[in-house]
């Protein structure tokens, strides 16, 4: 009875291998994009009184984002909703009451800035090429609706509030599969990771309903997954 149970099974250990080294071609549905990226953002876009204040900080920004793909639109790639959160945080010197108009006398106290993004975003992310073709880039654009948190505090004074309003966002990103295109199945057949990437993205928000926190221009970089 071992003899026979030992012949049935030795051949699928013989073809059976690491799942490190896999070299099955099929790949798991994409539904999901985690990422994490790092950048300049400048608040008060258009004036200078941010400057006078922060002495022209950029930040810088640190940014997460989460994204739910709905739809595969065939030979273009997926849609979905993006969640981004993040941080950013300025210091400088408080300025003294009796500072000229348009100017800033710096006083004793210091100040800090500190920004809580928070958005909700349409996301349509362009992977063709890296689908159908050797050329692994992948090119996303994003819009919708910004909301940012800010506090802030000069000495002993203590501000706080938020402001809205649109957001977009266009993004290149480097996939890594084709460094080792096995290994990238195999980990997608123990994970779920479908590939990892480089991304570098310029965006803009005009968040400026109630306090000039936007910035028309801005950028991060950083990695991410999707699985």
């Amino acid at each position: 009875m071992l003899a026979l149970v030992l012949g049935l099974v030795a051949p699928g250990m013989a073809a059976a291998q690491p799942v490190s080294v896999s070299d099955q071609p099929g790949w798991t549905p994409e539904a999901y994009l985690l990422s994490f990226g790092v950048g300049a953002y400048k608040p008060d876009p258009g004036s200078d009184s941010f400057d006078l204040v922060y002495s022209g900080d950029n930040g810088p920004i640190l940014l997460g984002e989460f994204d739910l793909y709905l739809y595969r639109i065939p030979f273009i790639g997926p849609i979905g909703i993006g969640l981004q959160g993040g941080w950013a945080a300025y210091t400088g010197s408080a300025c003294r009451a009796d500072s000229p108009p348009g100017s800033c006398v710096p006083s004793s106290d210091s100040a800090k800035f500190t920004l809580f993004p928070l958005n909700i975003l349409a996301t349509l992310r362009i992977d063709a090429l890296a689908r159908k073709t050797p050329v692994p880039l992948v090119f996303t654009g994003k819009i919708g609706y910004n909301t940012v948190f800010f506090k802030e505090s000069a000495g002993a004074r203590q501000s706080r509030g938020r402001s809205h309003g649109l957001g977009w966002g266009a993004q290149i990103a480097l996939e890594l599969n084709f460094i080792n295109p096995r290994r990238a199945n195999a980990l997608d057949e123990d994970w779920g990771i479908n590939s990892s990437f480089f991304f570098f993205e310029l965006a803009g928000s005009n968040a400026n309903s109630r306090a000039p926190v936007g910035d028309k221009f801005y950028f991060t970089g950083g990695v991410g997954i999707t699985f």
